[in-house]
């Protein structure tokens, strides 16, 4: 008995091209994912680090910490104007040009990772605040600046960074927040 076997070979590739064409998809999904994961460590990397350098600049300006001269507000306040040749705290003219120079650096420099600014003002989308904060809030935001007391006591400074992050290819955002509490 002879059986005919005429385009069997060329359905089985066609089925093995199927299942090869579903894989490629799960793994072009993959690397999507992976890239918006390293994309979001970037951001918080960058923020982490800013942070820290603000924390540095302020134990180096006591005086500033104790006369409040970093308290800041983004929404309020906006980009701190510029300080010439300010090094030290007598080439700045003072802790608090001093404090203001950090505020702005910091700011300038942070603008490179997230983009907060929007010429001299924060962006609707993005919340910076600086200000001493017994209880600082650390949960995701329900919208950016959301939750940020700032009581003033017990002479602990917290930094908090809110930011608006693209969560998929669908134009979906997310709030993201980094909070940073240290006392000088």
């Amino acid at each position: 008995m002879k059986i005919n076997n005429k385009g069997f070979t060329l359905i089985e590739v066609l089925v093995a091209l199927l299942i090869f064409a579903i894989g490629m998809l799960g793994l072009a999904g993959l690397q999507l994912r992976a890239q918006q994961a390293t994309s979001y460590s970037h951001s918080k990397t960058a923020v982490t680090m800013g942070a820290s350098h603000l924390v540095e600049r302020m134990r180096a300006n006591v005086a500033g910490v104790n006369a409040g001269d970093y308290t800041f507000n983004g929404a309020v306040d906006g980009l701190p104007p510029a300080v010439l040749d300010c090094n030290t705290t007598t080439g700045c003219g003072g802790a608090a040009n001093m404090a203001q120079n950090d505020l702005r650096e910091w700011l300038l420099t942070l603008d490179q990772n997230i983009p907060i600014l929007n010429g001299n003002a924060i962006n609707a989308d993005s919340s910076v605040v600086v200000c001493l904060d017994s209880i600082p809030d650390t949960s995701i935001p329900v919208a950016v600046g959301a939750g940020i007391n700032c009581d003033g006591l017990l002479g602990q400074w917290t930094i908090y960074l809110d930011w608006t992050e693209r969560r998929d290819e669908r134009e979906n955002f997310e709030i993201k927040r980094q909070t940073l509490t240290f006392i000088p």
